[in-house]
Formats: structure tokens, C-alpha cells, sequence
């Protein structure tokens, strides 16, 4: 039996944790699977239920770090530390959770999405440890101060120096303990040489798969054009879903989104706009808002362009569907995505840092006149579907190897 622990601060977590299980049911239908859910319950619930995984309510309540500010602007040892990472990650009442779930099901192997707690419970239990990860080390790790001071934060630094000190040897050890590592996130030198999972690449303990998405070959029947009410038009996605340090971030990209969309309509009365995430905003001319699509991957396929925060899971899932993509990030202040804000950048993908409304029309107008069928446009996306979308399947394989003793165990390997 394979328990899943998907981290609970994003969809993306638990939505690569139901890529990777729906993979190793396809190549082992008889293998018991387990998912601990600790966040959006309600509407991953029935997704693991119907690809035939048992779901576990770890957390008791519906949690989503979307809808609220998560971070301080003052980052000290107090509030980072003892504020966010020992609540958020660290929590010592979810790695006793975790602890008495693995106690209660006796897993073959845990595997944790960016789930620390998860993993100490695991390495705890002597329970074989795969861990999957977009991170090469813990992302105050890979920032220097001066960008969280560009970000409106005030930073000591003295405690930050501490702050990091412990999460990079936290990172490291685990990746250490753990039996396995999988990253769907390619390598860049000048931003990852020297990092835990950089060093796990060169040892043979860490694997980059390429994009852990669903089966992108797969069709839901459902006409986007017809439900959303799109006829023949052009439309753009503009995605404002996901966790947000401030809520104000959030805020001002809604009004820069929308505010340019005025000026693209007026220069093209065809174009709409589907807003993916908030229901809450008055009416306007061509925008047609949903908190949730159910088929978000033939939704991007009808599209002229997405426009998204760089959340990794989307930037493999439009890498493996090759959807003109723009990355936004409203400021430096959601130092979560800062770092992969700049890897999409010198993998050549167009970027922007800020919510200021004239930039984002200019970059959104010269993207939607770019030659989508020139051989170079997508260059970028073949470097993070590499060597191809399956990435979910090579995860799979892996981890059933794990299983069957491919791979020593962890109270093996201490024995020897």
C-alpha cells in the first residue's frame, strides 16, 4: 500500500499526488493507494475517490491558502519561523498526525509532495520515503534579502541568515533520509548548483521526470466554447487562483487584469476574457468569470493565450500542451514563486514582475501577434516537457520499483 501526503498550501500539490497515483493504477490496477488530504477537500475528494484512491481528511477542516494573506511583512525568526514555516510546514501536531497514520495503514512507502511533515513522520517511522518536489531547496533558500526588501518586507537579517541556516540543513537531511526523489522541474546552474536537490541529481537519488500532470490525451466531452457562452470569439485565460502571501497582491492583478482587457477589447471588440477563480467581481463587457473549471486542460487548448502566476504544476501542464503562456507575478512580495518567476525567464518564456496596467497590455498584445507555428516558439516548453508530458508515468515506475524492493529500504539501508 502506498500512502500519499500532498502538501497542503496549493492545488498543485494534491493535483501531481492524483497524476502520479491515477499512473501507478494504470500500471498496477491492484495496488492499494491512500491519499491523506490537508487541503480543498471538497473538490479533490471525489477526483482521488473515482480514480480509485482512498481519501483520508487529515487536517478535519477545509483549508485554502488562496482566499487570505499568509506572511507577515516584518520577517524575523518570530514571525517566519515561529509565524509561517512551524505552522505551515513544520507543524509538530501534523507530523504526529502523520505518524499515527502510518502507525494505523503501514505503508509500503509514503510519498510527500513538498510535505515536510509528511517526510519527518516517514523518516521517523523508517517508512521508505519518496519525495516529490519543485523545490531544490527550501525557497528562502535560493533569495537573497535584497529581494525580500524589494518586496516591501522588513528584513533581520541576522535571523533570516538563521532562519536559513536550519531550513537548508532541514532540506538536506531529508533529502538524505529519503529513498528516493522526483523533480519536474528542470535544472538551471546559476540558480540551482549547490542544492540538495541538485547534489541528489549528480548521486542518482534524485530524478528530473519531466511534467507529473494527468493524462493530457484525455477528453471530458465537454464543449468549453458552448458552456462558457465563448461562440467563435478569441479569448484569453487569466488565471488569479492560488496561494498568496497578501491578499492584496491578489487584489490589484484582478483590477490590472481587467483594466486591460478594456483597452485589448477596445483594439479588438472580438477578444473575451475568461477569469479562472473569482466570482465576486461586477459585470463587464466580454469577461466571463468561473472559481473552477472542470476541464481546465481543453479549456487552455480553445485559448489564444494564458496569462498565470508561475505555479509549477501549470507550467508543466501548458509545457506539455504547448499553450502560449504568459507569467505574471504581481510582486516580489510573493517571494514563494520569485525564484520560479526567474527560472521561466532564462528558459526563455515571457515573464512580467509587477500589476502595472499598460506593461501587461503591451506584453499581452505583442504575445497574442507572436507566430505560434514558428519551429523556436516552443523552445522553452521542451525544455520543461522534457523528454515528453509522461512524466507521471516515469514517477509511476519508480515508485512500483520502490515498492517491489527495487530500492533499499530505509531500515535496510541503516542496517548495513
Amino acid at each position: 500500500m502506498i500512502l500519499f501526503a500532498p502538501n497542503p498550501t496549493g492545488s498543485g500539490h494534491n493535483m501531481r499526488a492524483l497524476s502520479i497515483a491515477q499512473a501507478i493504477k494504470k500500471q498496477r490496477p491492484d495496488m492499494p493507494l491512500t491519499v491523506a488530504l490537508a487541503s480543498l477537500q471538497p473538490t479533490f475528494t471525489p477526483m482521488f475517490e473515482k480514480s480509485g484512491v482512498e481519501v483520508v481528511d487529515i487536517a478535519g477542516r477545509l483549508v485554502d491558502y488562496s482566499k487570505k494573506s499568509n506572511l507577515s511583512k516584518e520577517l524575523d525568526w518570530n514571525n517566519y519561523i515561529g509565524g509561517y514555516i512551524a505552522n505551515t510546514f513544520l507543524s509538530g501536531e501534523r507530523i504526529l498526525s502523520y505518524l499515527a497514520l502510518i502507525a494505523e495503514y503501514k505503508p509500503t512507502a509514503l510519498v510527500s509532495d513538498y510535505n515536510m511533515a509528511a517526510c519527518l513522520a516517514a523518516i521517523f517511522s523508517g517508512t521508505p520515503l519518496v519525495f516529490v518536489t519543485e523545490r531544490y531547496d527550501f525557497t528562502l533558500c535560493q533569495l537573497e534579502d535584497h529581494d525580500l526588501a524589494d518586496g516591501g518586507f522588513e528584513v533581520n537579517a541576522l535571523e533570516m541568515a538563521r532562519a536559513r541556516t536550519a531550513l537548508h540543513s532541514q532540506f538536506n537531511w531529508m533529502i538524505n533520509q529519503s529513498q528516493l526523489v522526483l523533480t519536474d522541474k528542470p535544472y538551471v546552474a546559476s540558480l540551482d548548483q549547490g542544492t540538495p536537490v541538485a547534489e541528489a541529481l549528480v548521486s542518482g537519488k534524485a530524478h528530473f521526470v519531466g511534467p507529473m500532470i494527468r493524462d493530457i490525451n484525455v477528453q471530458t466531452g465537454l464543449n468549453v466554447r458552448e458552456q462558457l457562452n465563448l461562440g467563435d470569439s478569441p479569448f484569453i485565460v487569466a488565471s488569479i487562483s492560488g496561494t498568496t502571501m497578501f491578499a492584496q497582491n491578489k487584489d490589484a492583478l484582478l483590477a490590472a487584469y481587467l483594466d486591460s482587457f478594456k483597452i485589448l477589447r477596445e483594439r479588438n471588440p472580438e477578444l473575451k476574457l475568461v477569469l479562472l477563480g473569482r466570482q465576486d467581481i461586477q459585470a463587464q463587457d466580454g469577461v466571463v468569470c468561473v472559481p473552477y473549471y472542470p476541464d481546465w486542460m481543453g479549456l487552455l487548448r480553445e485559448a489564444s493565450l494564458l496569462i498565470s502566476a508561475p505555479g509549477w504544476i501549470t507550467v508543466t501542464e501548458i509545457a506539455a500542451l504547448q499553450i502560449p503562456t504568459l507569467f505574471v507575478l504581481p510582486s516580489k512580495s510573493e517571494y514563494h514563486e520569485l525564484e520560479a518567476l526567474r527560472r521561466l525567464e532564462l528558459l526563455g518564456f515571457p515573464t512580467h514582475l509587477g500589476h502595472d496596467r499598460d506593461a501587461i497590455v503591451e506584453l499581452i498584445q505583442g504575445e497574442l501577434e507572436k507566430d505560434t507555428d514558428a519551429s523556436a516558439y516552443y523552445a522553452p516548453h521542451q525544455q520543461v516537457a522534457a523528454p515528453d508530458g509522461e512524466g507521471a508515468a516515469r514517477a509511476a515506475t519508480r515508485i512500483i520499483e520502490l515498492c517491489q524492493g527495487s530500492v533499499v529500504s530505509l531500515t535496510e539501508s541503516k542496517a548495513a
